[in-house]
């Protein structure tokens, strides 16, 4: 059985944003990116394979948290075109329980960032601060795909 480095171990666990679930619960790097299910139920490790499995065929909608800007955003696949959005902050933190038990159907009331024609390809059109999908997403806690 191969063992992970020590450092690659401990790299895994490191604390990406203390508190983030409440207190306690911290965001550790292990939760980032497409998680375990998300591969095995698409049965690709690329992540535009994933995205266009849950997204673009799927039309399910997604929430996830982009660490380097500490946003929320929202892309609402159900619809046409299709929005991809910022979720608004209320007092400038965004916690993980300030989300609540909103969905993509809150999007109304947010920062739209994208219309996206459904004839088009959501995975090549958004960019957030000038990165693609793939490097935002790698950088992101996905918070549902529902």
């Amino acid at each position: 059985m191969n063992k992970l480095p020590q450092n690659m171990a401990k790299r895994n666990h490191d604390v990406v944003i203390p508190n983030f679930f409440g207190v306690g619960k911290d965001l550790e790097m292990w939760q980032l990116g497409w998680q375990p299910e998300n591969r095995r139920e698409t049965k690709s490790s690329v992540s535009k394979k994933i995205f266009h499995t849950y997204i673009e065929e799927g039309g399910f909608n997604m929430i996830f948290y982009y660490v380097s800007d500490g946003n929320f955003y929202g892309i609402h696949a159900e619809n046409c075109p299709i929005p991809v959005f910022r979720f608004k902050k209320e007092d400038g933190n965004y916690i993980y329980d300030q989300l609540g038990d909103r969905d993509t159907h809150d999007y109304y009331e947010e920062d739209i960032l994208y219309m996206i024609p459904c004839d088009e390809s959501v995975w090549d059109t958004v960019k957030i601060d000038g990165k693609s999908l793939e490097e935002v997403l790698q950088d992101s806690y996905i918070v549902n795909i529902s």
